[in-house]
Formats: structure tokens, C-alpha cells, sequence
């Protein structure tokens, strides 16, 4: 997931919507990856494998929240995990490898997501990841060979070189409990003694590395134009009847602008939100709005996708489109995603 930079201040009253988790474990996958494990104080955690957890984190006296996905799967004890790349620019990834010690306590919101394994139409897939991407397909491995060990499944990981690769020994481990798991691992940048694949994604690696590529359900997440590349690849194999699904943890290009009303107010509207105030324009979102006037709502993807933004519409009307961050159910009960909607009205809402 990406790592976007928010700004909490202490007032906040968002504290009854989260958790509190104990790190119990720190894992190191590659030399600028590791996984953390949390144990919630409150006991087994109920989710779903595939979905993401935010977590609210202080650095130097600031509070920012950072939204991962996790990487363990649901049932198997009563942690869970996150492998998580330490960023050069990232500030709060950097903070959590050097500065995070076994014992730290933190609050994180619980896990939510709709990139789940659970919504899969067979068991014949492809999971397909590149660099820290593989964090989530690692879950859903994870819970498949827990729940249906003879799935048919094809694993290909891409990274920059075989040592940034992960998992290795856990998917040699897997092969011999899942008989139907065939594993292929690509390294961009190749060296001395290494027998799996190289170079980039393309068709005819795929064609190779998976050979019936367009005919599987891919779950698929990296950078975007690697999903992209993926994506084209599984359309020209055929795949266009086949569920292509696909998480970002990186910025999305945002959607087309909604139309403004002829009648929107020049000045814009008035907005409140847990007793702050601010003004947003009918061309600009919630949450462009409150950044430009430094009003802190906790975001994650700002895309639309991983809800992290998602508050309580009290009063007024939005014109919200979003990227399936929320569900039907929620949007029924009222919520809308301060990244995805704009002001139709003077606008109450709610953390």
C-alpha cells in the first residue's frame, strides 16, 4: 500500500475507532524489508485475507497514519503481519525499521479491504506480485493452503534482483504441502548463478512462466505499471472473461472530475468536521480541501481504494466517486470517502 504523509493533531476523536497492538516479532526478509508482528490486546482479529490495516504511528511528537497490507493470513494464531519496505523517502517506513523495537505499542484501525481471496470464483489462479507487492498474495497463499491446499496456483514474484525476492524458503515449504502451487520468480537484474527468470515482465516470459496465463483468475499487485503490463498480457491471452483484480499500493492517476454546478458558489462551501471548520470548493474533494487548510483527515491510498479516508456523512450533499473503497452496505449506512467526494452543499461530517 502507498505511504501517504498525514498530520494528526492531538485533539483528534477518532480514538474509540482503533486498536491497540503489542510488536512481537520483527522479521528481516531482505536488506531493506521486514516483517512486523502485532497481537492484538483485544484478542483474535477477524479479517479477511488480502485486506489492509492503518496504523497510526508517531514520529517525533507527530502523528501520521500509514495504511499496509497484511501478510498473514486469518485463523492461523492471533497476530498478524506486516512486510513492509523501509522507503529512502519514506519517513514512516524508515522510522518503523530503525525505531520500532519488539514491545512498542500501537494503535492501528482494524483491517478492511475488498483485494480478498475470499471473492475468488475458482481454484485456478495466478498470484502475481513485484517488490513489496507480494505482501497480500502471500496472505492469500497463505490462507489457501490452509483452507484448500489442492487449489491450482500459479506464483510469480518480480523483483530487482534474487536477493530482493521474498519468500522464498515459505514458497519451497508450500510446494511440498500444495501439489497444484507451481512458483516462478523473475529478477530484473540478474546475477552470477541464478536459474530463475530474467529480465521484465512480458508476454512471452509469461508464456513460459505460466502458460495458461489468460485462462486464470490473477490477483495482481506492484507498481502500476507493472500491473498494467500484467494486465494487458492476461487480455491478450485470452483472459478478457477471466477476474483481473488488482491492488495499489502506490498514487493512482485520480478520476475524471465530477461536473460543477452552474450554481456552486464562487467561495465554495463550509465544512465541518469533529468540530473544525473549513472551506471547499465544489471542484476540489474533502480531503484536497482540509490538506489545503491543514484540517488532518487520516487518508491512506487518497485514490478511492483502501477507505482509510472514509467518514460519516451527517449532513449536506457530496458528490462522491470512488475506486470500491467502500461497500454498498456503507454507503447505505451514510459513509462517503473524504478523497473521492466534492460539495454539493454545506457538508457536516464525521470520523
Amino acid at each position: 500500500m502507498s505511504e501517504t504523509e498525514t498530520l494528526e493533531p492531538p485533539e483528534t476523536k477518532d480514538r474509540a475507532a482503533m486498536l491497540m497492538f503489542a510488536l512481537v516479532e520483527i522479521r528481516p526478509e531482505t536488506h531493506d524489508i521486514k516483517t512486523f508482528v502485532f497481537r492484538p490486546e483485544t484478542g483474535a482479529l477477524a479479517y479477511q485475507a488480502g485486506q489492509s490495516m492503518t496504523l497510526k504511528l508517531s514520529l517525533d511528537g507527530e502523528t501520521v497514519h500509514r495504511t499496509f497490507s497484511l501478510a498473514s493470513a486469518p485463523g492461523r494464531d492471533e497476530t498478524v503481519a506486516m512486510t513492509i519496505k523501509a522507503h529512502a523517502r519514506g519517513r514512516a517506513t524508515r522510522f518503523m525499521h530503525e525505531r520500532l523495537a519488539v514491545g512498542d505499542r500501537i494503535e492501528a484501525r482494524a483491517p478492511r479491504g475488498r483485494f480478498v481471496i475470499a471473492g475468488r470464483n475458482g481454484d485456478h489462479l495466478a498470484l502475481v506480485s513485484a517488490g513489496s507487492g507480494a505482501s497480500p498474495l502471500m496472505a492469500m497463499l497463505r490462507h489457501l493452503a490452509a483452507t484448500a491446499p489442492e487449489a491450482d496456483i500459479a506464483w510469480l514474484h518480480a523483483a530487482r534482483t534474487p536477493a530482493d525476492l521474498l519468500f522464498g524458503a515459505e514458497l519451497a515449504e508450500l510446494q511440498r504441502r500444495m501439489p497444484n502451487l507451481k512458483v516462478a520468480m523473475l529478477a530484473s537484474q540478474p546475477e552470477p548463478g541464478w536459474f530463475g527468470f530474467s529480465g521484465r515482465l512480458n508476454r512471452r516470459l509469461l508464456s513460459v512462466a505460466v502458460p495458461d496465463f489468460g485462462r486464470r483468475e490473477v490477483f495482481c499487485c506492484g507498481p502500476a505499471g507493472f500491473m498494467d503490463e500484467a494486465r494487458l498480457i492476461h487480455a491478450a491471452e485470452g483472459g478478457r472473461r477471466q477476474p483481473f483484480h488488482v491492488e495499489h499500493f502506490g498514487a493512482v492517476a485520480p478520476a475524471a472530475p465530477l461536473p460543477v454546478p452552474d450554481d456552486a458558489p464562487e467561495a465554495g462551501f463550509s465544512i465541518r468536521f469533529d468540530g473544525k471548520s473549513f472551506s471547499a470548493r465544489a471542484d476540489e474533494t474533502l480531503l484536497q480541501a482540509a490538506t489545503r487548510q491543514t484540517v488532518v483527515i487520516p487518508c491512506g491510498c487518497a485514490s478511492g481504494m483502501c477507505g482509510t479516508c472514509r467518514v460519516s456523512l451527517v449532513e449536506g450533499e457530496v458528490a462522491m466517486r470512488h475506486e470500491g473503497g467502500l461497500s454498498a452496505e456503507e454507503e447505505a449506512q451514510g459513509f462517503i470517502l473524504a478523497c473521492s467526494s466534492r460539495p454539493r452543499s454545506d457538508v457536516t461530517i464525521a470520523s
